[in-house]
């Protein structure tokens, strides 16, 4: 069970508000900004017009793909 809470705060989570309601979804690892884009355009499209405000909440990465993208001194 601690291994599903330490996957989750890894993820991206997005928040968009609308007038009516506030939907919350993962945002896909390696995503861009033009299928966020795509995906809001897609969720206004069902909740009567564009968010009126959104919060992205990024994840963390693992202390191993943190270890292997930082250069290396010599």
């Amino acid at each position: 069970m601690h291994k599903t809470h330490e996957h989750r705060s890894r993820e991206s989570r997005v928040t968009a508000v609308f007038e009516d309601r506030a939907l919350s979804f993962i945002l896909a690892k390696g995503a861009t900004l033009e299928e966020l884009s795509d995906r809001l355009a897609s969720l206004g499209q069902r909740h009567d017009g564009r968010p009126v405000a959104i919060t992205v909440k990024f994840g963390t990465s693992s202390r191993k793909e943190r270890k292997s993208v930082e250069p290396t001194l010599r």
